[in-house]
């Protein structure tokens, strides 16, 4: 069977992880890890997550309670957890599935005098245009941040070069994995000197912690593969396990105890050696598997009727991961599990609720993340089952009926608010 995403990580990788953690080395300097062509000089910060990134962030801006931030309506929800931990408003701006960009009169609309900054989700491998957002932030004195945790392509963007910042994901599933690791770029040098002061009163993270990592997704990355991951989809299904659930939640990095204590850690000299050595090497070797994946993935979405691959009409999309809406989930589902392909409708993406909650007649932000199925990575299968898997969509799948109003279809496993 055909995983629903393999890890972006060698054999060769994961041994030097692991002379890493042995090795009495020096910590490398941010610039010697993110190396030269990529963030520009004095402006790259390296956390343990984005999430710790996003979290010295605003800590360090020691924003007025109260205070609002515009947010992408569909993003991580610890991104917003962190936002409402530092007593600010996440205030929620539709995003399109044509583009899965925020609505412009839509985010013009949400900006009050209590706004003091934007942050736009780069979602599933696309980009959204910051230029416009830019533009109208400068009007209303904002500052405009970018989660591009999905969205790393290397040498080719680090975030538009008017945003205040943007962080960048190098997390266990994440294109370039280093198991862990978060680079942040900042453009105001206080702010960062500030975050860097804040993270050197941080515990370090363990040596041995990050082993352990390296020691499981080890075993994840060889359980990935087809056979032995049909073996073990096999077996959970006889022993009653919910393998959906199970492999879903094998691939997070924080657990739900003690959230703030496991973010605010220093990384380990091991994870930051790695980083350097996943960020080096990307262009040489990660951007073969980066175009092959951006070209099968265009490829869907000109195979199927438009609108059902979500970010089609994105020109940057990069299929980080492939997502689809499809009118009978549970019958795709089905077909391509019986023909061993393992998709899925399970997400760790949210609809950010409305501060007060949405009036009574208006359509409920995002629907279509809840009509939303994720394919197996498409960049890892040979030619001939790629176009198995496209002809068993072309035959199955339906297109989705765009509802202006109305509740979007429920799907188990993806966590919509409202």
């Amino acid at each position: 069977m055909w995983p629903r995403k393999k890890l972006d990580i060698g054999w060769a990788d994961l041994a030097f992880g692991v002379f890493q953690v042995a090795a009495a080395q020096a910590r490398p300097s941010e610039p010697a890890v993110v190396g030269a062509g990529w963030i520009p000089p004095g402006e790259a910060l390296v956390s343990l997550s984005v999430r710790s990134g996003w979290d010295l962030l605003l800590s360090a801006l020691r924003l007025p309670r109260g205070s609002e931030i515009v947010v992408s309506a569909v993003t991580i929800h610890d991104m917003v957890r962190v936002i409402e931990h530092h007593g600010l408003v996440p205030v929620p701006v539709d995003v399109t599935a044509e583009r899965l960009e925020p609505i412009a009169d839509n985010l013009e609309r949400a900006i009050t005098p209590r706004t003091r900054a934007i942050l736009v989700a780069h979602l599933f491998g696309t980009r959204v245009d910051m230029a416009p957002i830019i533009e109208l932030a400068r009007q209303n004195d904002l500052l405009v941040f970018e989660d591009c945790a999905q969205a790393f392509v290397g040498h080719d963007y680090a975030g538009h070069h008017e945003s205040d910042g943007a962080l960048f994901s190098f997390g266990p599933i994440k294109t370039a994995t280093a198991l862990g690791g978060a680079v942040v770029r900042v453009r105001d040098p206080a702010l960062r000197c500030a975050m860097a002061e804040l993270q050197r009163a941080y515990p370090l993270q363990s040596r041995w912690s990050y082993c352990s990592r390296l020691g499981k997704y080890a075993a994840f990355r060889f359980l990935c593969l087809p056979i032995p991951y049909g073996l073990l989809v096999r077996c959970c299904r006889a022993l009653g396990i919910d393998y959906d659930h199970a492999f879903s939640n094998a691939a997070h990095s924080f657990g739900s105890a003690d959230f703030f204590a496991q973010i605010r850690r220093q990384p380990c000299v091991p994870l930051t050696r790695m980083l350097q050595r996943r960020i080096a090497t990307f262009e040489a070797r990660g951007r073969r598997v980066l175009r092959r994946r951006t070209w099968r993935g265009d490829q869907l979405a000109r195979a199927m009727a438009a609108g059902m691959v979500v970010g089609d009409r994105n020109r940057t999309h990069s299929y980080w991961v492939v997502p689809m809406r499809v009118a009978n989930p549970a019958e795709v589902l089905s077909a391509l599990r019986s023909a061993g392909f393992d998709a899925t409708a399970r997400s760790s993406l949210v609809v950010v609720p409305t501060p007060n909650g949405p009036p009574e007649d208006e359509t409920p932000l995002a629907p279509w993340l809840a009509e939303t199925l994720y394919l197996p990575g498409c960049e890892n299968m040979p030619d001939r089952e790629w176009q198995r898997l496209v002809s068993i969509l072309d035959e199955v799948a339906l297109p989705v009926e765009v509802r202006p109003t109305g509740e979007p279809a429920a799907l188990p496993g993806v966590p919509v608010a409202s």
